[in-house]
């Protein structure tokens, strides 16, 4: 490289143990200051980094820059908090190469930025207004961002401890400005334009570094220079370009184990850095600390004699200390030297603590379950707060993603409001369907099969997301996480929650930069996209598939209970934009649930008129089962308790006592599947089990009259799937399956608490031959009207 060919690099953005004054709420929580880099390990490594020259740019404080100010190739710099006086707006901007008698003036002057930029203009002092887009009190609008471009022409393009979108929006803003753009901001705002050519902005980089691990990761280039004065000229006629890359949230949360580290040797270990405690070694593994040879954590656990030793401690810790010292031995075994700055650092590290965090609290979540089952309340209560430390645990990452992303509602908004930027609104315009059930035999799991491989042959952007044991095998795409564990609920064995990895779903949905959330169930999972959506500012949607509060009324008659699933739903769903529900009978009971009718969307079903049709009739379809009257009912679905089953089939038993020759089919498996059949199987009832695809079709076409007693269903896929195959329909009266039937009068709704009443309607369909053929015409001709094209329409248009 020839000398007119090299360059000179210096990061501007820069912290020492001088910056002690931490915003992110976790360092706060622990009392820690936001750096303990030492100015001297701060120019050594900058320097072993690449850097031509090396600056400290702590907030408001010079002391950093000036303990090493005797070093070659310094110059003293300051990240200097300045105020908006109407409204107390802060913004952060560099000023570099400053004197001493500068930075005392700038202090007294900054409370004030238009008197802090004045003195900056007079004494031509270099500046460059730091992450411009990020709210650094929350306060910043778009009226505050013109303000700035109507004062400074130097602004950080790249921020190397920040994700890059806030940049990027504010680099295209200014990359597109125009002469008329700044004289009319300047007329709006009544502030003269800096410069002759105030549309023209540079850009510097720095890594904004706290740590001591990322620095120079992003920096300033400018042509090359001999000396720091040199570089400095370069910098203030605007010879100058960016380098380097912006952050990112696994960088920044292990900035924040790192900064935790240290304060945890300097509060608790005097500043030695060798302790073996499980603490001690859990945030040096975080931090990226190297253990000294023989010395450590490492060592601690390999020695045989230590080994005993620790074997005897385990046997008198609690069972998070027991876990949190398997999973610290297990990781202390992968190799610890990388470079932070290398490939796939930030990743393996991120990984060792999701493994520790969701271990541990799986752990506690089936202690809960424990003593829930058991009746002990207070010791549930208590299992829940013992999970304090872990979560204290994950907090950098948590604290990390919510710093990361604060502002995105902000920035869509600031996105939408110049041309240049409308494109980069959305992130990525993709969409992110999320669900606890998916391979599941029930309605809600079939809908989102069925809707989203419609969407993916329509070419829509939509990915689903689930936790199973199982990698599910459907037509559209689907991202399936492992659960950490699996229990059941208390009152309902059969039905499994699995504890899904919270961190790793979230790392997911950063990383592929989903727009949009639309949540179908309320379980684990749900919850863990529903935080997601609110700590990454996306659009969130819920479908309100299934009435909880109803199951838990039936189930354990405890108007408590109910009363607390009520207001459980009211605080999952009650955040979202849109609510999608399946019938007006549970809109209104929402309503009175107190949601919002404004935020409650129809979300009609539909039907696979291919699948189900009359076509699919046999006549000796049920001869395997043994049953062969001329007149067969039956009954498609869950086999549980909520389905409400022991009516008809008392109802159905009433009827046969009158002399009427007929049958009953119940199609369908679950917890009650067993007890039902061993009390209720006949000559005329049976219980076949699970059928799917032809059998399932061969099965509703081969019957007479279609019997669905639920009154928990907010819709009920099985009522149109019997309509389409030209079945007359009995429902109960309550739920969503009186609105399908009563459409075009395609059956009859019955009060379903009552065996008798559904006797009276099965007899009436039997013996009235012109009202069954009568129904069978409008019950094709209602499932006609229902596709599950409209549906995806209704879903993913409006949104």
């Amino acid at each position: 490289m020839t000398e007119q060919q090299k360059v000179s690099k210096a990061d501007l953005h820069v912290h020492s143990k001088y910056s002690d004054r931490p915003s992110e709420w976790f360092l706060r929580k622990i009392g820690s200051p936001e750096s303990f880099v030492e100015p001297l390990a701060l120019y050594e490594n900058v320097r072993r980094r690449g850097m031509d020259f090396v600056t400290i740019s702590d907030h408001n404080e010079i002391r950093g820059a000036l303990e090493i100010a005797h070093l070659p190739n310094t110059f003293i710099s300051c990240e200097v908090t300045t105020y908006f006086p109407e409204d107390g707006c802060k913004i952060h901007c560099l000023v570099t190469g400053i004197t001493e008698r500068w930075f005392e003036d700038i202090d007294r002057l900054r409370v004030n930025i238009y008197d802090f930029r004045d003195y900056l203009v007079a004494n031509n002092i270099i500046y460059s207004v730091a992450h411009p887009l990020f709210r650094v009190n929350d306060r910043l609008t778009i009226e505050h961002f013109e303000k700035l471009l109507l004062l400074f022409n130097r602004f950080e393009g790249i921020n190397g401890s920040r994700c890059h979108r806030a940049c990027q929006l504010a680099n295209v803003v200014m990359e597109n400005l125009t002469p008329e753009m700044i004289s009319d901001m300047a007329e709006r705002h009544k502030i003269t334009p800096l410069g002759d050519t105030p549309w023209k902005k540079t850009l510097t980089a720095g890594s904004d570094d706290h740590s001591g691990l990322y620095a120079a990761n992003a920096y300033t280039v400018t042509p090359h220079a001999a000396t720091v004065m040199d570089y400095l000229e370069h910098l203030r006629q605007g010879r100058h370009w960016t380098g380097g890359q912006g952050g990112s949230s696994l960088r920044l949360a292990h900035s924040f184990y790192h900064i935790a580290y240290s304060y945890y040797c300097a509060r608790f270990m005097g500043g030695a850095s060798k302790d073996a405690s499980v603490i001690g070694a859990m945030l040096r593994k975080m931090a990226g600390e190297r253990p000294a040879p023989e010395a450590g954590f490492r060592a601690f656990v390999s020695k045989p004699l230590t080994k005993l030793a620790m074997s005897l401690r385990k046997r008198r810790l609690n069972e998070v200390e027991r876990l949190l010292v398997d999973e610290f031995t297990a990781m202390v075994d992968e190799a610890e030297n990388a470079d932070p700055l290398s490939s796939g650092v930030d990743q393996r590290n991120f990984k060792s603590a999701c493994r520790i965090s969701h271990q541990v609290s799986f752990a506690f979540a089936q202690r809960f379950i424990s003593e829930i089952k058991k009746g002990n309340l207070l010791e549930s209560l208590q299992s829940i707060s013992s999970l304090g430390p872990v979560m204290l645990g994950i907090a950098p990452y948590y604290t990390s993603f919510h710093t990361q992303h604060k502002d995105e509602r902000f920035l869509k908004q600031f996105a939408a409001h110049y041309p240049a930027t409308q494109h980069l609104k959305n992130k990525s315009g993709k969409k992110l369907w999320v669900t606890d059930t998916f391979s599941d035999v029930n309605g809600v799991a079939r809908t989102i099969n069925t809707m989203a491989s419609i969407a993916h042959k329509r070419g829509e952007d939509l990915t689903v997301l689930t936790c199973q044991e199982q990698e599910p095998e459907t037509e559209c795409p689907v991202i399936n996480f492992k659960p950490v564990g699996v229990f059941s609920l208390p009152e309902y064995q059969s039905q499994k929650l699995v504890f899904p990895p919270f961190l790793e779903i979230m790392e997911y949905i950063e990383r592929n930069d989903f727009d949009e959330i639309i949540i179908s169930t309320p379980g684990p999972v749900g919850l863990a996209a529903r935080a997601a959506a609110n700590v990454f500012g996306l659009s969130m949607k819920g479908i309100y598939h299934t009435d909880f509060p109803g199951y838990i009324a039936h189930f354990t008659e405890d108007t408590n209970l109910q009363g607390m699933t009520e207001r459980y739903m009211l605080w999952f769903y009650g955040e979202m934009e849109k609510i999608y529900v399946s019938s007006d009978h549970y809109r209104a009971q929402m309503v009175d649930m107190g949601f919002d009718p404004a935020k409650l969307d129809d979300l009609p079903h539909g039907v696979d008129l291919n699948q189900f049709n009359p076509s699919h009739r046999s006549p000796d379809f049920f001869d395997k089962y043994g049953v062969n009257g001329s007149f067969k009912y039956i009954y498609v679905g869950r086999v549980s308790k909520e389905k409400n089953l022991e009516a008809m089939l008392e109802g159905f038993k009433g009827m046969a006592n009158q002399g009427e020759a007929a049958d009953l089919i119940v199609v369908g498996d679950g917890p009650h599947y067993e007890e039902l059949k061993k009390r209720y199987q006949s000559e005329h009832i049976v219980f076949t089990g699970y059928l799917t695809g032809d059998d399932l079709a061969r099965a509703y076409a081969s019957a007479d009259v279609f019997v669905f007693p639920s009154m928990t269903d907010t819709f009920g896929n099985a009522v149109l799937e019997a309509l389409a195959s030209g079945l007359p329909t009995i429902v109960s009266d309550k739920g969503g399956p009186p609105e399908i039937v009563r459409r075009q009068a395609a059956g009859l709704v019955v009060d379903a608490r009552r065996p008798q009443a559904l006797a009276d309607a099965m007899l009436k369909l039997k013996t009235d031959k012109q009202l069954h053929a009568d129904m069978v015409k409008r019950a094709l001709a209602t499932a006609q009207t229902s596709t599950w094209e409209h549906a995806v329409d209704l879903m993913l248009k409006k949104s």
